[in-house]
């Protein structure tokens, strides 16, 4: 009953701190969430952002981090995981503070 399967969670921080900085960029620069993650994975803190992702997989974080330079690899990872990221993010903001009490309105014309 203790064997966990699949692959490791992966913590709030790193999930939140990626899918808020690719909102960041998204806003301030009006690209797409791609070009966003894109634009992200230049940055000086990205490795150290990835190591603290891979620290529980298994393998160490640096052969992960070697081959995120790929634009192949930064492409699934932006499918396979930014995308789910973003939601979370984008959901939990929309169920916290007074907006999430107000019922929606139509606005008419």
């Amino acid at each position: 009953m203790g064997i966990r399967r699949g692959q490791p969670k992966t913590s709030l921080f790193v999930r939140y701190n990626i899918a808020y900085k690719v909102i960041q960029y998204e806003k301030a620069w009006k690209i797409t969430p791609y070009k966003a993650w894109l634009l992200l994975t230049k940055k000086n803190g990205f490795e150290d952002l990835m190591r603290e992702h891979f620290k529980n997989k298994s393998g160490s974080a640096d052969w992960w981090i070697k081959n995120m330079k790929s634009a192949n690899v930064k492409k699934n990872f932006y499918k396979n995981h930014i995308k789910k990221f973003r939601k979370e993010l984008i959901d939990y903001r929309l169920t916290q503070g007074l907006g999430s009490l107000k019922k929606p309105t139509k606005k008419t014309k």
